[in-house]
């Protein structure tokens, strides 16, 4: 191809393209520091239509928990994606019940509850662990955490015991629940220390891999694919300015390299390369953070008890364990439901003695004592080879038996039609850090689905017109 082609690709490409990479590079310096931004909320109002909470959607309701008020009346908890909404058993009347939470949207992300035997009632949200105190107040609870940006995941009760789950380890206390001890789980059998390509790459990709200073590079790198777009466009603009085109042509050429690999592996997260990488493993590469201690390093997602086989259950990135006790050996699983990359939404026991477990994969009963797995319904039926291509009734996000006479399933863009939503939940705002994912992912500009193919255009396109601007 000709220079004076070379130039004028370049040129056109990269006016499609800025804004997108502009957008790429702001929202991948926000997702990679997502404690510095968790005070920082958006409206839902000011966003395109499919993020306002209509009918209990958008993981507006994740579960539920029945209790006794004071009053000896059974109530219940709605928790979810905006804290947590009290209601009665009929569903009849909502009552916001968010008082002592912290007024970021990522604090009030509720993953689970739960009641122990002396009737205390805690939460756990992404963030932290919440006791519900005097006068209706939520407290923060303080976990002995590894790391200060530790994800929580789960909350249980087996006996006195209250269990805490974060991505990586497990924190439990017996009453009074004041003082936790931090436990990390042994390697599973079978455990061969190997970590999927896809989240290498992953890490890779936002620098994490490397840490914090890793990180700190990716942001830079960021910086400078903005300084990029901003001379660029600049030079068109007002193509006298002869100084901007001169800066913007060394700045490209001497970060060639950084910017081509950052395009590279963001654009490697999706399909059809996605497949690929998350279907193979290999050892960490040593000195990174995947080469870690800890075998369950961000791989634990949700734990129960299972009451009639008298053994702990975890769900994890690599499938179900079981365990005889927390300190023991976990067992891997073969017959278990499927559960989407995206992770798990619904644990809980059912009347027939089954488990109920639900992801974006769908909702099914899981018979442990005949090592039977079957679809809740007739809607679950679909088995996406492509994680986050399910149909929208088999997104699961929420669940609930603890209304009299009515079933609760909730999908993440349906919702459910259990009960009226109140309106003014409506715009309840979304995390600074939840709306940069929408608009890395390309959600928010071609939908789930759409997203897929978007990024997979804009990447080549992207891609294209670094290599473009290099021969130029």
């Amino acid at each position: 191809m000709k220079r004076k082609t070379w130039v004028k690709s370049h040129k056109w490409i990269g006016i499609i393209i800025t804004f997108f990479l502009v957008m790429f590079s702001l929202s991948g310096i926000v997702l990679n520091h997502r404690q510095l931004f968790s005070d920082i909320n958006v409206s839902r109002g000011i966003l395109p239509g499919q993020y306002e909470f209509n009918q209990w959607n958008n993981g507006l309701l994740r579960g539920t928990l029945r209790y006794k008020d004071n009053k000896n009346k059974d109530k219940v908890f709605i928790y979810g994606a905006a804290g947590v909404i009290q209601t009665d058993t009929t569903a009849s009347h909502f009552t916001e019940y968010n008082q002592g939470l912290p007024a970021g949207a990522d604090y009030r992300q509720m993953r689970g509850m739960a009641k122990t035997p002396q009737n205390d009632l805690f939460a756990v949200s992404v963030m932290d662990l919440y006791k519900l105190g005097k006068n209706a107040s939520w407290q923060k609870i303080d976990l002995p955490k590894e790391e200060d940006d530790e994800l929580l995941t789960d909350i249980t009760t087996h006996g006195d015991t209250l269990i805490v789950l974060s991505r990586s380890h497990l924190y439990y206390a017996t009453a009074p629940y004041k003082k936790f001890t931090c436990l990390t789980l042994q390697a599973g059998e079978g455990n061969e220390g190997k970590v999927s390509l896809f989240r290498q790459i992953w890490l890779l990709h936002s620098g994490a891999l490397f840490g914090t200073v890793g990180k700190l590079i990716v942001d830079g790198i960021g910086v400078v694919l903005i300084i990029l777009c901003v001379t660029g466009i600049w030079y068109w603009i007002r193509r006298k300015t002869v100084s901007m085109v001169v800066w913007h042509t060394k700045i490209g050429h001497y970060t060639f390299a950084l910017t081509l690999f950052i395009a590279i592996t963001g654009w490697a997260l999706r399909p059809p390369l996605m497949i690929l990488l998350a279907t193979n493993s290999t050892k960490p590469l040593p000195g990174t953070t995947l080469d870690n201690d800890n075998p369950w390093n961000d791989k634990l997602r949700m734990i129960r008890y299972d009451e009639q086989a008298h053994d702990w259950l975890i769900s994890t990135s690599e499938g179900f364990y079981s365990l005889k006790n927390l300190s023991s050996k976990p067992t891997p699983i073969t017959t278990a439901p499927p559960v989407s990359v995206m992770g798990q939404n619904v644990w809980q026991y059912a009347n027939n003695k089954s488990w109920i477990v639900g992801s974006f994969d769908g909702l099914f009963y899981w018979d442990r004592k005949n090592n039977v797995v079957l679809y809740y319904n007739d809607a679950m039926v679909s088995t996406p080879r492509i994680p986050g291509t399910a149909p929208d009734e088999q997104t699961i996000s929420g669940y609930s038996s603890d209304f009299t006479n009515k079933e609760c399933i909730a999908t993440y863009f349906q919702g459910s039609s259990f009960a009226k939503q109140p309106e003014e939940l409506k715009d309840k705002p979304m995390s600074l850090w939840s709306l940069a994912l929408e608009v890395h992912t390309g959600r928010i500009y071609a939908g789930a689905l759409g997203s897929f193919l978007f990024i997979f255009v804009i990447g080549i396109l992207i891609i294209f017109t670094l290599v473009s601007g290099k021969k130029a």
